[in-house]
């Protein structure tokens, strides 16, 4: 069972003796939250302020733009009723860190949720070892495939003149009178060898196209969540208006985060108002993502200060999150170019990924055990008792 009001005062008395960040928000209506307390882990972990943070609603205390994420995911929870688990990159205080955060909503006697407990764990360091490997995964699939070429180029190359040497052995052979001397048994080795040689290309090829490096993991990804992440990092104060879809897909998740926020990255830069998201669906078994900006620039090309749109891949110069976007898309078979723009100014990039669309409200609706596992600096204190709470399985 999740949490009853009831348990409310005994939760709220011992927070603080949990060493894992936590916080208790009040539901005053629809989108309409305030934060109650946040215990001294989170405090300690976000640089976050108690006494300016209690009593205050979000948009009170925060960047509007963050303020406009955290209220979006608050909501999902009041709005459903269950226990609602995600993913979260925040710019805090203490800098810009990863979350997994767990909410779980408590309801009065008419079923009505009248408060939310969170709980948070930072993982940073794990999200940065899925980030490092899924660049090596790139670096790796880019080496294979230079393996492949070289290899195709090779066997090509060699394949030609030992099939020649063949053809004139048996030229050589055809009608030859040995004189007892094997002449004719040397000949048929050097046509052996020349047959075995032109079979090993063959295998050569065969085993540098079996070196195949696999894709990502694919899980179910909320593409409107990890943009509106990135958007509260890159653009804090609303100083752009950032259009984004409500979209659920099946795809890699690290290489969309990645690969978002270097394109969204370059977007906001460059944009004068105005930065659009949309997706569709792409060639069978892809789907296409494009981030639009309204930048004015020099030509439909370039930049206003004269960088390329879409740099090359060999230029010095340009942005390198573009191009390690670029590699990440095609390390996992995608495409990754300029295309049309959604504004009468400004520059669009397409990149396509591995997945597939999920239907409107097929959200994961996973029983999360969001008080399970809570870690205590003192394990005589209450909690040990478990407050009383029962728990959902």
């Amino acid at each position: 069972m999740l949490p009853v009001l009831e348990n409310i005062a005994t939760i709220e008395s011992v927070m603080d003796v949990i060493d894992q960040p936590m916080f208790l928000l009040d539901v005053v209506g629809e989108n309409a939250f305030i934060f109650r307390r946040l215990n001294r882990c989170h405090l300690t972990a976000t640089g976050l302020n108690d006494n300016i943070m209690n009593g205050k609603a979000p948009h009170e205390v925060l960047p509007p733009r963050l303020a406009d994420t955290v209220v979006s995911n608050y909501e999902k929870c009041r709005a459903s009723g269950t226990a609602y688990s995600y993913e979260e990159n925040l710019e805090l205080p203490n800098g810009t860190r990863w979350w997994q955060t767990s909410l779980s909503p408590v309801k009065d006697a008419s079923g009505d949720v009248v408060k939310i407990i969170g709980l948070a764990i930072d993982i940073t360091d794990r999200k940065e070892k899925y980030f490092d490997a899924s660049q090596k995964l790139s670096e790796m699939t880019k080496l294979n495939e230079n393996l492949q070429v070289f290899a195709a180029s090779t066997a090509q190359d060699m394949r030609g003149p030992f099939q020649t040497m063949v053809a004139l052995l048996d030229m050589v052979m055809d009608g030859f009178v040995d004189l007892g001397d094997e002449k004719m048994d040397q000949l048929m080795l050097c046509s052996e060898i020349a047959t075995d040689a032109i079979s090993n290309m063959g295998g050569i090829l065969q085993v540098a196209q079996g070196l195949q490096v696999d894709g990502g993991v694919v899980e179910q990804t909320d593409l409107h969540h990890v943009a509106s992440d990135i958007a509260a990092i890159l653009d804090p104060h609303h100083r752009l208006s950032i259009d984004l879809p409500r979209t659920q897909m099946e795809t890699d998740r690290v290489a969309l985060q990645m690969v978002m926020r270097n394109v969204m990255e370059n977007a906001t830069r460059y944009a004068d108002s105005r930065v659009a998201v949309t997706a569709a669906n792409g060639k069978a078994g892809f789907v296409d993502i494009t981030v639009s900006d309204d930048g004015v620039g020099q030509s439909l090309d370039r930049r206003s200060d004269g960088s390329l749109v879409l740099p090359d891949v060999m230029d010095e110069e340009g942005d390198f999150g573009l191009k390690s976007a670029r590699a990440m898309v095609h390390s996992r078979g995608g495409c990754f170019a300029q295309t049309q723009c959604l504004f009468p100014t400004g520059a669009s990039i397409r990149f396509s990924l591995p997945g597939k669309f999920m239907p409107v409200g097929a959200e994961g609706k996973r029983p999360l055990q969001a008080l399970r596992g809570l870690r205590l600096q003192d394990p005589q204190q209450a909690l040990s008792r478990n407050f009383g709470v029962t728990h959902h399985s």
